[in-house]
């Protein structure tokens, strides 16, 4: 059985790793080609962050030069609850790609224009009749997406494209 240290060691070695391989690949792009293709890549996958989006990247093509993908560009990914609601399923044997996850927190202030008034509100606990609530960004845990060339089952929608 993992204690809550164990557990919390793990994510902190996860989150450690992936920012190692964030400033490696940054690092790796020298060239002004090798950023244009980084932010064409990137412009790909408008909904995920530049972060995300070098991770997915680097272990993409990490996965495909060792024979695990059909193609050299990812080109719709999700995580595996997501996939599940698209009618799929991940592969089984497929390796997800790990990213940063955001971890929110809710806050709340009767006086939001002083930044000291607000509060972190705990689980389930109501604000008071007075106050705003705000959710923020507090922090990252590692989380997995897969492309669709990894899963199965159902085909995915296309997304409209605007035509004249």
């Amino acid at each position: 059985m993992v204690t809550n240290d164990e557990g919390r060691a793990a994510r902190e070695a996860k989150l450690e790793y992936l920012h190692d391989t964030l400033a490696t690949t940054v690092e790796a792009l020298v060239s002004a080609e090798d950023w244009v293709r980084a932010l064409e890549f990137a412009a790909r996958f408008r909904s995920r962050s530049f972060n995300n989006t070098l991770l997915i990247w680097v272990q993409h093509e990490a996965a495909f030069e060792a024979g695990k993908v059909p193609t050299p560009m990812p080109s719709h990914v999700a995580g595996y609850r997501q996939w599940q609601q698209l009618g799929r399923q991940v592969q089984k044997g497929q390796q997800g790609y790990m990213i940063f996850a955001p971890v929110t927190g809710r806050f709340a202030s009767a006086n939001p224009a002083d930044p000291s008034s607000w509060r972190r509100l705990g689980p389930r606990e109501k604000h008071k009749v007075n106050e705003v609530v705000r959710t923020r960004m507090v922090g990252a845990r590692p989380a997995y997406v897969w492309d669709v060339t990894q899963t199965e089952g159902d085909l995915i929608p296309e997304t409209p494209a605007p035509t004249l």
